[in-house]
């Protein structure tokens, strides 16, 4: 027999909170950055995919009940190196004085 909605949804909380208290955690609202906020909104509409966020909390906690040596190969991922220009940082400094985000050339 299929199962409802209703017991899937309480079936995917029990698993959460399992992890979670394998871990030692408790439950919280995520809370991002405006950063990784606007990325997962992008990812979302590049691939028409609401629930990222849900996605990337339950991959944290997953990687966290993980073993060491499971969770070892995370810690060499590649971080790609990127340079301010001269205009950027420009940029920056007058939203750190003004707080209010230049309006590009082309914008």
């Amino acid at each position: 027999m299929a199962k409802d909605n209703a017991q899937i949804q309480r079936d995917k909380r029990a698993k959460e909170k399992e992890l979670l208290d394998r871990i030692g955690a408790e439950k919280r609202t995520l809370i991002v950055s405006k950063a990784l906020d606007d990325a997962l909104q992008v990812l979302g509409d590049r691939h028409g995919f609401e629930e990222w966020q849900e996605t990337v909390s339950t991959f944290l906690i997953n990687l966290a009940a993980a073993p060491p040596v499971e969770s070892a190969r995370f810690m060499n991922m590649s971080r790609p190196d990127f340079e301010i220009t001269e205009n950027q940082s420009r940029q920056l400094e007058e939203f750190s004085k003004t707080g209010v985000e230049p309006v590009s050339p082309s914008g």
